[in-house]
């Protein structure tokens, strides 16, 4: 999280913190890391995601009765989409979940760079994250990203810099 890293550079040194200290996220960072999410490529520009955050006392006892993987963050982003607004091709494919997953990715790197940790997590029940949050049924829910300022004990997983050789990820056509 140093000064005038690349993009790159970000995206090697980024890792999922699981350990926070219980500060809550400043009110420059927080707008800064929405104004990434709103910022994000979408099929069409069509901008289905959709943002709970989480930050009320109230709203983090409900996340938390609902999946174990909030790590006791301070800040709880639920992001979905609206399958209504959301841009649909000719062979059903629907373009929100990958819209919302990329307002995610660019919500966290802006945190990364804002000195903000956080983790992707999928680790709940659906159903029980819409009720818990009374979500109106067009919504979809893609993923939750707990995040807040690293504890000092907060420290990257063994397997998180892991990497599959380009050989394996890439063919060239």
């Amino acid at each position: 999280m140093e000064a005038g890293k690349t993009f790159l550079e970000m995206t090697r040194d980024r890792w999922s913190v699981r350990k926070f200290k219980q500060e809550q996220i400043s009110e420059e960072h927080m707008a800064r890391i929405l104004e990434a999410g709103r910022n994000a490529p979408s099929a069409c520009n069509y901008q289905p995601q959709r943002v709970l955050v989480l930050q009320s006392d109230e709203a983090i006892a409900q996340v938390r009765s609902v999946t174990h993987w909030a790590f006791n963050a301070p800040t709880v982003l639920l992001v979905c989409a609206n399958l209504t607004e959301s841009w649909k091709n000719v062979d059903g494919c629907d373009s929100a979940d990958v819209d919302a997953a990329i307002a995610l990715d660019h919500m966290m790197m802006e945190a990364w760079e804002c000195g903000v940790g956080s983790t992707w997590v999928r680790g709940f029940d659906e159903r029980v994250m819409r009720q818990a949050f009374n979500l109106p049924p067009t919504w979809k829910v893609v993923a939750m990203m707990p995040m807040g300022y690293p504890a000092e004990t907060a420290h990257p997983s063994t397997w998180h810099f892991a990497r599959k050789s380009n050989e394996e990820l890439y063919r060239f056509v």
